[in-house]
């Protein structure tokens, strides 16, 4: 009879107990799963997702050429109505904000302490920061971070990074010599003899986006949207940790340094441009501008594009020739630049000398550029920014000499 009624009670019980159990986990689901569980997890898929595209570059490509242009859309014709940088108001404001939003913090923190609900508004923060960054992670991989796991440009291209004879490269740097004389005779100048634009900086800013488009219609790999480049009103300080431009992609923004000589600015906006059109990766991006700038009816555009050309052939055709050293000086005598070129060049490296940033200022600047790099899959961080110098000649002789 006891041993009975104990097993009735046992019985009985058990539901309730379940019961009480269950309710203990959905509250915790409720209250740590979905405040703080949840965004890590879905951070970690996305991470998780980005490797494996890398391994399945296809399905990279895919989403670069389809997904992306869909996605990117709204954020790069809503930018082009804008004719200042958002990006650069958007961090100014930040920069400028930030010790007020963290004096606000402090004090509130002080507040809910004082009152003893500190437990409770550390909970709200921390759920509030944890889908915060869950939202910009996200946005930034679908604007930006799965483009690094598409084919390489040369690849889609059907660049094959062979060996070439010298002779064959000798072909190669006359196209190159001859392409960039043409186009520097034919570009305008400023009063100092150095390539300038008809109209300056403003004219070039206005005028990419039909210019960047027009010479991508012959380049089937490069499509994507476009949209307007930005100059930065603060360029002369951006100077001061060498960076000369930057795709912002929250806002699909170009952001252009434009304190820089006009030849680096040429090259730079179509390579910022790039990364709109899909491009992540930096060389790449560098491939894809160079490519822009020599088909290009424009002449200070094309003349860019054979000064890029020219430092990955001069190199190549130097390696090639090997130990015979003054069989490649003879050849490089025979076939002058124009002087116009060396002003530029001059004009160039005369800027950068001015610019005497301290060292703490680049060391973290290239220390930043390089941990978002390797972050995002490239493990040469900023070495990735170096095209392989057969790239020239696979150009020449499979869409130049091949046509």
């Amino acid at each position: 009879m006891r041993s009975i009624f104990r097993r009735n009670t046992k019985a009985a019980k058990e539901p309730e107990i379940r019961s009480e159990d269950s309710g203990k986990v959905l509250s915790w689901i409720r209250k740590w799963g979905i405040a703080y569980v949840l965004p890590l997890v879905l951070i970690v898929s996305l991470v998780l997702l980005q490797k494996f595209l890398m391994y399945c570059r296809d399905y990279g490509e895919t989403y670069a050429t389809r997904i992306f242009p869909v996605l990117s859309f709204l954020p790069v014709k809503i930018s082009s109505l804008v004719p200042i940088s958002l990006t650069e108001i958007f961090v100014v404001t930040l920069v400028l904000s930030s010790p007020i939003l963290l004096a606000l913090l402090i004090l509130r923190i002080r507040k809910a302490v004082k009152e003893r609900r500190g437990k409770k508004f550390f909970y709200r923060v921390g759920r509030f920061v944890a889908w915060m960054l869950f939202v910009i992670y996200a946005l930034f991989m679908f604007l930006h971070g799965f483009n690094y796991t598409r084919r390489t440009l040369e690849s889609s291209l059907g660049f094959g990074r062979r060996n070439y004879t010298v002779e064959e490269l000798q072909e190669v740097y006359i196209w190159v010599v001859d392409g960039l004389n043409v186009a520097r005779l034919e570009s305008c100048e400023d009063e100092r003899g150095v390539i300038s634009y008809p109209g300056g900086v403003e004219a070039l800013l206005a005028d990419m986006e039909t210019l960047y488009e027009e010479s991508a219609a012959d380049l089937a790999p490069i499509t994507g949207n476009s949209g307007r480049p930005k100059r930065v009103a603060l360029s002369h300080y951006w100077s001061f940790t060498y960076i000369v431009g930057m795709y912002f992609p929250f806002f699909g923004e170009p952001n252009i340094n434009v304190d820089v000589e006009m030849s680096e600015i040429l090259f730079n906006v179509p390579h910022e441009m790039s990364h709109m059109h899909g491009f992540a990766v930096e060389n790449d991006a560098n491939l894809a501008a160079m490519l822009i700038c020599i088909n290009s009816d424009c002449p200070e555009l094309r003349y860019t594009g054979f000064c890029e050309a020219l430092d990955l052939i001069f190199v190549e055709l130097m390696y090639a020739y090997n130990t015979d050293t003054q069989g490649f000086e003879d050849f490089i005598v025979r076939h002058p630049i124009v002087e116009g070129y060396f002003r530029d060049e001059d004009a160039r490296f005369a800027y950068w000398e001015k610019i005497e940033p301290p060292k703490i200022v680049t060391d973290a600047s290239e220390a930043a550029n390089d941990t978002f790099l390797k972050a995002n899959q490239q493990e040469e961080g900023v070495q990735s920014y170096n095209m392989p110098r057969s790239n020239v000649a696979d150009y020449y002789f499979t869409h130049v000499k091949g046509k």
